[in-house]
């Protein structure tokens, strides 16, 4: 089992307002942009929340295997999700960030409150 690293994702936890700010434009003018379905924005946002937090985990040293999950949810998001255009990849995207953001966000405020 590896040792807790948290300071691997301190950096990106640190960022993660900034990152929520700018995901939410990108999505924003997309929206008003292209008339895309807001299910691919609400896939993508969970999936990004769901890799940040194994990857969370695997920085508090639950385990290698924690590593490879959650770098392997993005190419399952790619396989998964319907891409039919551009646009639909750039919601994709923006999703993905606005959730994994939104994690390390929530685990900022948590570690706060522990403290």
């Amino acid at each position: 089992m590896s040792k807790p690293q948290p300071h691997v994702g301190l950096s990106l936890v640190n960022k993660a307002p900034l990152g929520l700010v700018i995901t939410t434009l990108i999505a924003i003018a997309a929206t008003f942009l292209f008339e895309l379905p807001l299910s691919t924005l609400g896939y993508a946002s969970a999936g990004g929340f769901l890799c940040s937090a194994i990857l969370i985990a695997y920085w508090l040293g639950k385990g290698g295997i924690f590593f490879i999950a959650g770098v392997s949810i993005p190419l399952l998001m790619v396989i998964v999700m319907p891409l039919t255009t551009m646009a639909a990849l750039l919601y994709l995207i923006s999703g993905f960030f606005f959730g994994f953001c939104l994690a390390l966000l929530g685990y900022k405020l948590l570690a706060k409150l522990k403290s």
